[in-house]
């Protein structure tokens, strides 16, 4: 048995999958934006990120996938895929990477980020 995470896991995420549009809607999550520092050759910037963390051994997202805070819409089609971007769509953010945690050698949650 792994942590007890009945008090951290309140919020409710919406998974969009990037290769069908199908959503699946997770009620036991944890989704956070944060601010982060990136540094290139031009030299340190602000960025917005976010961590979303989901329990369970079944893999919720993968990279390139659409995460929503809360119960998203019906994405039809390609069409309706394209126009849906965190820069319209406040509360969306695109899987940058998803790293499975381990507790006791027993996968407990998913972590992914944007």
């Amino acid at each position: 048995m792994g942590p007890n995470y009945t008090k951290l896991f309140k919020q409710t995420i919406t998974v969009y999958d990037k290769d069908t549009f199908a959503k699946t809607v997770y009620k036991r999550a944890f989704f956070d934006f944060k601010k982060v520092q990136n540094v290139d050759k031009t030299g340190s910037h602000e960025a917005n990120g976010s961590l979303i963390v989901v329990p369970g051994a079944s893999q919720p997202f993968k990279v390139g996938d659409k995460v929503y805070a809360g119960v998203g819409p019906d994405i039809a089609d390609r069409a309706a895929w394209s126009s849906f971007i965190p820069a319209k769509v406040a509360g969306l953010v695109v899987v940058k990477y998803v790293d499975p945690k381990y507790y006791q050698g027993v996968l407990v949650h998913w972590e992914a980020g944007g």
